[in-house]
């Protein structure tokens, strides 16, 4: 067994410095039932193909296949709060706001953008929402803006913050302003007083001087004149 050992290694040997790309062994069993080979045919022996190392050499020699670089993901991007706008006052709205975010370009599948709200994250929306209706936002000044982050949480861009005032108004706060202001007081002419009449108007004062009419005739009365003392 030994023999057969040392004559495959002796006939590798010999393939490795050979250029043909294959050599023939011979194999066979003797009747003892060790196994012998051999580089010439014997009768009973069977016929063995072994690959010399010039084709395995060949082989490593090829370079191997590349693998395809992944796409390379945009992180500039364009983030800003677009509603409200800056300094905006939003009027009896019962506490109610709209924010409107606009990126540029779309957001990465991992990536992710979200909004806050005086330095709170705004929580309850799903994931990478653009628009978004906040309520029970409180009377006074309070600021917004998004911030777009990786996979881990690290931080890619952040829009500049928004500042916007939530007003409502009350009786015990009213509105004030030109066009809110009450009409002026009535003032007294100068030289006019408030006299309690003494005396019953006449008819003719109430009806600015106009004849009496007579009931029978529906007609104005007509006054005769008066005689002279002495005259017929």
């Amino acid at each position: 067994m030994r023999t057969a050992l040392l004559l495959l290694l002796a006939l590798a040997a010999a393939g490795l410095s050979s250029t043909a790309s294959a050599a023939d062994v011979w194999k066979w069993v003797d009747e003892k039932g060790i196994t012998h080979y051999s580089d010439q045919p014997v009768p009973g022996a069977t016929r063995i193909e072994i690959r010399t190392g010039n084709v395995a050499e060949a082989r490593s020699a090829q370079p191997e296949p590349s693998t395809p670089e992944p796409a390379a993901v945009n992180t500039n991007y364009y983030v800003a709060i677009v509603q409200p706008q800056n300094g905006q006052s939003v009027i009896n709205t019962a506490g109610q706001i709209n924010i409107q975010i606009q990126v540029a370009p779309s957001i990465y599948t991992l990536h992710r953008v979200s909004l806050y709200l005086d330095g709170r994250l705004v929580e309850g929306f799903p994931r990478n929402t653009l628009v978004y209706t906040l309520t029970e936002v409180t009377r006074g000044t309070h600021n917004v803006n998004a911030v777009i982050t990786d996979e881990t949480g690290k931080t890619l861009r952040e829009s500049a913050p928004v500042e916007f005032t939530m007003r409502q108004e009350s009786i015990a706060q009213p509105p004030v302003g030109p066009s809110l202001r009450p009409p002026p007081k009535p003032q007294p002419r100068p030289g006019a007083a408030n006299k309690m009449l003494t005396k019953q108007p006449s008819y003719d004062a109430l009806n600015g001087g106009q004849p009496a009419i007579d009931p029978a005739t529906n007609l104005p009365v007509v006054k005769k004149p008066e005689r002279k003392p002495g005259k017929p």
